[in-house]
C-alpha cells in the first residue's frame, strides 16, 4: 500500500492496526488468528474485532456483499492479497470514513468549531469528541490545537497552519485522493504549471501532485478567509527582491482574485524554496542564494555555519572534500530554510519509516548526525534525515558489517572474478564483503553446486550468471545480518 501502517500510528489506532494486518496478510497465505494476534501485539478478541470490521468497511467501500478474507477454521487469507490498485482505494476509504479525518475536515474546512458542533455533525458524544482530539494531540502538535470553553483552536501562525496541512494531506493520501474540495483541481494544475515554468523545471507527476497539494492548501485558506500577517518577519526580505517581483508578476494573472496579496504569494513562494527540485538553474539558484542571505532569516550564515562545524567534527581532509563533491548544497539549503521557517514541524512528507533501516543499522552516524544538530532540535529535526543522507555516502563515517562469503563454484577463475565483483558492487552500500577459503570461518556460503548440508552456514545455489532471482534470494538470507556469524 502507499502508505505504511507506522505512519498511521498516532492518527486513529483501528486504521493503524488494520492496516498492520493487511500488511501481514499481503502474502496470500493463509494466517491463523492467534499469530496474528502475537505479531500485532493485540489479544485474539481484538484481532477478531478488527477483521470483522475491515470486512464491513470493505463491503461498504465495493458497494456489493464481496468478502476480503477467506476463513478456514481459525485461519484467514485475504482475498486482495497483491492486488496494489485495489488495496490503495480501500486504503483512502479507510481514512476517509475514519473518525479522526472526518473530525479534522470539519475544522479545516471551518463547519464546526466547537466541540458541541462537531458532536452533532459527526453524530458522536463530546465525550468522544474530546476522546479523540487528545488521541491526536501529537499529530497534531505542529498546529497548537486547543480547546478553550468548548471551542477548537488553531493556535499556530497561518504560515505554519498552510503548510502543515498540504504536508498532513499528502502523507494520508500521497496523490490517490484530492482532498480540497470545493476548489477545482483544474485551476490548481494550471498554477502548477506556470510555477514550474518560472523555475524552468518538469517534474516528475508524483512531485507535480505534491506541488498541488502544497498550492492547493494555501488556496483553500485564502478561501476560508484566513489571512496572513504582512508584518511577518520572513517577508521582509522579499521586499524589492528580483526573483520574487519576477515570480509574482508572472503569477498573479493565473491566481483567483482573493490570491492577489504579496504577502500571500510570497509565503507561498518561500514554501517552494524549501524543495530542492526548484533550485534546477544555475542563474535562479543564484539569485535564491542571494534572497537565502538576507536577513532575518539569514539561511546561507546558517548552512555556513554547519559546514564549519561538521569539517572540523569529520576532523579529515580528504573526508571533507568528499563531503563537497557529493554536491549537496542545494538539499541541505532548503531544509535549513524549512527548519527556519517550521521548526515546529518535526517531519518531512515521507515521515520516520523512510529512515528506520539506516537508523538501526547506523547507530554511529545516528549519534554523530544528532550532535551536529543538538542545537536544531537533533533527531527530531526535520534537518535529521536531510544530513543523515548525505553523511551516509560517506564510508569514513558509517560501520559497514563484515560478511564473509565462502565462494565455491565450478566456474573458470576469470568468471569467478568477475562474480565476486559483481557480488561486492550489490552488497557495497551495506556491507564490507570479505571472501574466505574456509567454508567454516565464513557466514554464508554460494556455490554453484550444493555442498552437504551445514546448519551453521546458510547456503545458497546459485546459477553461473546471476539473476535478479539470485540477489533477491540473497537479500531474504541477510535479512537481519549484523556482521557476526549466524
Amino acid at each position: 500500500m502507499y502508505i505504511k501502517a507506522v505512519e498511521l500510528q498516532n492518527y486513529e489506532k483501528d486504521i493503524y492496526f488494520g492496516v498492520r494486518l493487511l500488511e501481514l496478510m499481503d502474502d496470500g497465505q493463509a494466517h491463523k488468528k492467534g499469530d496474528l494476534a502475537e505479531a500485532v501485539a493485540l489479544d485474539t478478541r481484538s484481532v477478531q474485532r478488527l477483521l470483522e470490521e475491515l470486512s464491513k468497511n470493505y463491503r461498504r467501500f465495493t458497494e456489493a456483499d464481496l468478502p476480503l478474507f477467506e476463513k478456514t477454521g481459525n485461519s484467514y487469507r485475504l482475498l486482495i492479497a497483491n492486488q496494489t490498485m485495489e488495496q490503495n482505494q480501500f486504503l483512502v476509504d479507510l481514512i476517509r470514513h475514519s473518525l479522526a479525518y472526518r473530525l479534522l475536515s470539519l475544522l479545516i474546512a471551518g463547519k464546526a468549531r466547537t466541540i458541541k458542533e462537531l458532536s452533532d455533525l459527526l453524530f458522536r458524544s463530546e465525550s468522544t469528541i474530546r476522546r479523540k482530539l487528545k488521541e491526536l494531540h501529537k499529530e497534531l502538535r505542529p498546529l497548537q490545537l486547543t480547546i478553550e470553553r468548548g471551542e477548537v483552536l488553531f493556535q499556530a501562525p497561518e504560515p505554519v497552519v498552510r503548510m502543515y496541512l498540504s504536508v498532513y494531506y499528502w502523507r494520508l493520501f500521497r496523490g490517490k485522493d484530492w482532498p480540497f474540495a470545493p476548489l477545482q483541481h483544474e485551476l490548481v494544475g494550471t498554477i502548477s504549471r506556470i510555477i514550474q515554468r518560472f523555475f524552468q523545471v518538469d517534474l516528475n507527476p508524483i512531485k507535480e501532485q505534491r506541488l498541488e497539494y502544497l498550492v492547493a492548501a494555501h488556496l483553500l485558506r485564502e478561501v476560508q478567509h484566513y489571512s496572513l500577517d504582512e508584518e511577518l518577519e520572513s517577508q521582509k526580505m522579499l521586499a524589492n527582491d528580483p526573483l520574487f517581483n519576477d515570480f509574482y508578476r508572472q503569477l498573479k494573472p493565473a491566481m483567483p482574485a482573493y490570491f492577489h496579496k504579496r504577502v500571500s504569494l510570497g509565503n507561498l513562494f518561500l514554501n517552494l524554496l524549501t524543495r530542492e527540485e526548484y533550485y534546477h538553474v544555475p542563474a535562479i539558484t543564484e539569485k535564491i542564494h542571494c534572497l537565502l542571505a538576507k536577513e532575518p532569516l539569514s539561511v546561507m550564515a546558517e548552512v555556513e555555519a554547519m559546514n564549519q562545524l561538521l569539517e572540523k567534527k569529520i576532523n579529515n581532509r580528504a573526508t571533507w572534500k568528499k563531503f563537497q563533491a557529493l554536491q549537496a548544497e542545494n538539499y541541505l539549503i532548503s531544509g535549513h530554510l524549512y527548519h527556519r521557517l517550521f521548526p515546529m514541524i518535526r517531519f518531512n512528507i515521507n515521515g520516520k519509516a523512510f529512515w528506520t533501516t539506516i537508523t538501526q543499522q547506523q547507530p554511529k552516524l545516528v549519534a554523530f548526525v544528532t550532535e551536529i544538530l543538538a542545537d536544531q532540535g537533533g533527531s527530531e529535526s526535520i534537518l535529521f534525515g536531510r544530513y543523515l543522507s548525505v553523511l551516509r555516502r560517506l564510508p569514513e563515517l558509517t560501520v559497514q558489517p563484515v560478511l564473509r562469503i565462502f565462494l565455491q563454484t565450478d566456474l573458470p577463475e576469470f568468471e569467478e572474478t568477475i562474480l565476486k565483483e559483481d557480488l561486492r558492487q550489490f552488497l557495497a552500500n551495506d556491507f564490507q564483503v570479505v571472501f574466505t577459503e574456509i567454508l567454516e570461518n565464513s557466514d554464508l556460503c554460494l556455490t554453484t553446486s550444493l555442498l552437504d548440508d551445514d546448519e551453521d552456514v546458510p547456503t545458497l545455489a546459485i546459477t553461473q550468471e546471476l539473476q535478479m532471482s539470485d540477489y533477491f534470494a540473497l537479500l531474504q538470507l541477510l535479512q537481519g545480518f549484523g556482521g557476526k556469524s549466524f
